[in-house]
């Protein structure tokens, strides 16, 4: 009797190959079906795949749209232009008159709770800043004066190696001195210079 041939198993690149060969007919037939069925369901699969996940991103875009389009017209509400009138005779007064109305508008944005407080008080400086040059008021040669302008909520003292100021929220006004007439808006965007393309403060205000 001779004794039964022995096979090492094959290495991983050679394992279907070798179970290929130990297999019977019915076995090979059925491996060969279990093949094609599943070409057959990978051929229906993954287009239906691909438009699922195609669908998701385009849903993911038009979510992160009507997000953009709901900030952008929350920001250009926040920041829509108030306007008034000063009667003071007086160009300095006039500017205080600008302050005391930015400051009632952000005292009731407070109460309405869109802004933190507490409001300790309204400071403006010329706009855009100009190192050496008076405040707009002071300066008899312009006929309306550009303002950048804050809310103030808290101010620190400063140092030797640190400037005092104040921080709170920002506000930009234009006021016409022969007129009286001012207008200002709450900066929602950028306060600085360089506006935000989306939401640019409104030309009533001097933005």
């Amino acid at each position: 009797m001779h004794p039964e041939r022995y096979e090492p198993l094959p290495g991983l690149p050679q394992m279907p190959a070798w179970l290929w060969r130990r297999m019977g007919r019915a076995a090979r037939l059925a491996a060969v079906a279990a093949v094609l069925t599943a070409a057959a369901a990978a051929a229906v699969l993954i287009p239906v795949i691909r438009e699922a996940r195609q669908e998701r991103v385009e849903a993911g875009r038009r979510a992160s749209a009507a997000a953009e389009e709901r900030t952008v017209r929350a920001q250009q509400a926040e920041q829509k232009p108030r306007f008034g009138r000063s009667t003071a005779t007086g160009r300095v007064r006039a500017a205080a008159d600008l302050r005391a109305a930015i400051r009632v508008d952000a005292l009731a944005r407070v109460r309405a709770g869109t802004l933190t407080g507490p409001i300790r008080g309204v400071e403006c400086e010329r706009f855009p800043r100009t190192v050496g040059e008076v405040a707009p008021e002071r300066d008899l040669a312009l006929r309306r004066g550009r303002y950048a302008c804050v809310a103030v909520t808290a101010s620190f003292v400063g140092s030797e190696d640190v400037e005092g100021g104040s921080i709170g929220h920002p506000y930009r006004a234009l006021l016409d001195f022969q007129t009286g007439r001012y207008a200002f808006c709450k900066v929602a965007g950028r306060p600085d210079p360089t506006p935000d393309q989306r939401v640019t403060t409104p030309r009533a205000c001097g933005g």
